[in-house]
């Protein structure tokens, strides 16, 4: 048993108790802060999970409990909630910055119209066509890295890696960083003694330690790309529609007293009108119900037109405009519908 201590003793003053680290590599473009000053309209792509299968911390999962749930989603395998789950803190994390930045549902869903794989999706050489695709000045991608734990006997150490990298719309590389932290945790003395840390081989950090870890590396990679600094009041995420149409089908042209039934899906707490080309505009909608998603919650939202007598055109478009405060460039937000009406009041 004397030996034993003194074995144990030795390992105890080569690893550390209960401690953390940084490690940081990053890059930035020399025209980088100027743009970012004049204001950027960024994406935040779904992020890989290229993290060594060795030590991944798989089980650690369940015991981010609830949390989890609200960041991805809970069925998916573990490396894919991994990568929600950092995703969603990135998001939360350029709220806070002048960024301007598109809610991840609408991201996915518009990459899933455009039947953008996941592999293109997580891919650099992408950035133009996508950028496009949806709008955006820029857009950001993440790879965690690391989300592994190491054991030393009496001690466990759980290391978070996260690189980002934000590409402009013409494939310039406007900054990029690399991040990775670890938590320590081990045998503090305390009523247990020795025995029973060394028996019980240290399950490792909790759930409130990896929250701590992955609030903490999300935080520090996105104030790296602010220039080092976070605000402290969140900003708007940019107000986007996803559903533009008629709420039921229709037979040929509207007559003198029917309703044109208009529905949008998109983001919640917003002022939403719709135009039937230039005969009638800013026709006022109502926000009927929000459908809580992991990715940013989504409203539905209606409003009807009833045709007067003189409301008569053929092949007419149709399409809703989204505002939100003062938020940048979402004032003249206007989606289309893909087909046309036609009016017939005669």
């Amino acid at each position: 048993m004397i030996a034993f201590n003194r074995r144990l003793a030795l390992l105890l003053a080569i690893v550390p108790l209960g401690c953390s680290g940084v490690d940081v590599r990053r890059e930035v473009a020399p025209e980088f802060a100027m743009l970012r000053e004049a204001g950027l309209r960024i994406a935040v792509m779904p992020f890989a999970t290229t993290a060594p299968q060795s030590g991944f911390l798989g089980d650690a999962l369940e015991s981010l409990g609830g949390v989890l749930a609200l960041s991805a989603n809970s069925a998916s395998p573990p490396r894919e909630r991994v990568a929600g789950l950092l995703r969603a803190d990135v998001v939360g994390w350029l709220q806070q910055t002048g960024l301007e930045v598109v809610e991840p549902w609408h991201i996915d869903t518009q990459l899933a119209h455009a039947k953008v794989s996941p592999e293109a999706a997580r891919s650099t050489e992408s950035a133009a066509g996508i950028a496009q695709a949806l709008g955006v000045d820029a857009v950001l991608y993440g790879d965690v890295t690391r989300w592994n734990r190491s054991y030393y006997v009496v001690q466990s150490f759980a290391e978070v890696g996260l690189h980002l990298t934000l590409v402009d719309a013409g494939g310039r590389r406007l900054f990029e960083t690399e991040r990775a932290e670890s938590l320590g945790a081990g045998i503090g003395g305390g009523p247990t003694g020795y025995v029973s840390a060394v028996t019980a081989p240290l399950a490792g950090l909790s759930g409130e330690h990896l929250r701590e870890l992955t609030r903490s590396i999300t935080r520090n990679a996105v104030a790296d790309l602010n220039g080092g600094e976070l605000g402290v009041v969140p900003g708007p995420l940019t107000p986007k529609l996803t559903v533009v149409g008629l709420a039921a089908t229709h037979d040929g042209p509207f007559r003198i007293g029917e309703r044109v039934e208009v529905i949008a899906v998109g983001s919640p707490g917003c002022e939403v009108r719709f135009d039937i080309g230039r005969l009638r505009t800013e026709v006022p909608m109502v926000q009927t119900s929000v459908m809580a998603d992991p990715r940013g919650d989504r409203a539905t939202y209606v409003g009807h037109y009833v045709l007067q007598p003189g409301d008569t055109a053929v092949d007419l478009p149709l399409g809703c405009t989204i505002r939100r405060g003062a938020a940048r460039r979402s004032l003249s937000t206007w989606y289309r519908w893909e087909r046309r009406l036609s009016l017939d009041a005669r």
